[in-house]
């Protein structure tokens, strides 16, 4: 058999681009502990402040969160565990950190801001466009000139 009939959808799903702007507070310079962060941990936490995700954090609660989620990643970098491990798969899931994640969350849905930066129309937004261009012109006493609907 050679296949279900199905065609894949992969190519079909937006890609999520950041707009280059950092976003949320910085990393404190310790952490809770006063230990001092790894390298690792402050270059994944920028990564996060300019990610798209990081479009849809609108609030401070958002930010501590993904520094809880940071200094679990820090202890875990220093010393794994399978418990912190579930912890950090469990909170990246919440921020949308897989590309599963975000699907289950619509990240990859557009935004309605997203819709109207689009160029291309289909065949029926440019219909029903080109009638209410019509109905427009008709109530102004303007001659349509493409006839329109």
């Amino acid at each position: 058999m050679a296949g279900n009939g199905r065609k894949s959808k992969k190519g079909a799903i937006p890609v999520l681009r950041s707009d280059g702007e950092k976003r949320g507070p910085n990393l404190p310079s310790t952490r809770p502990d006063g230990e001092e962060w790894l390298e690792r941990t402050v270059k994944e936490y920028e990564a996060w402040r300019t990610s798209p995700q990081a479009q849809r954090m609108g609030t401070e609660p958002d930010w501590y969160a993904l520094q809880d989620l940071m200094f679990i990643k820090d202890l875990f970098y220093r010393r794994p565990s399978a418990i912190l491990a579930s912890e950090i798969r469990m909170r990246e899931a919440l921020f949308g950190g897989s590309p599963a994640a975000r699907q289950a969350l619509k990240f990859d849905a557009p935004q309605p801001d997203d819709m109207a930066a689009s160029t291309g129309l289909s065949d029926t937004q440019g219909a029903r466009n080109e009638r209410v261009n019509h109905v427009r012109a008709a109530a102004l006493g303007l001659r349509v000139v493409n006839g329109g609907g």
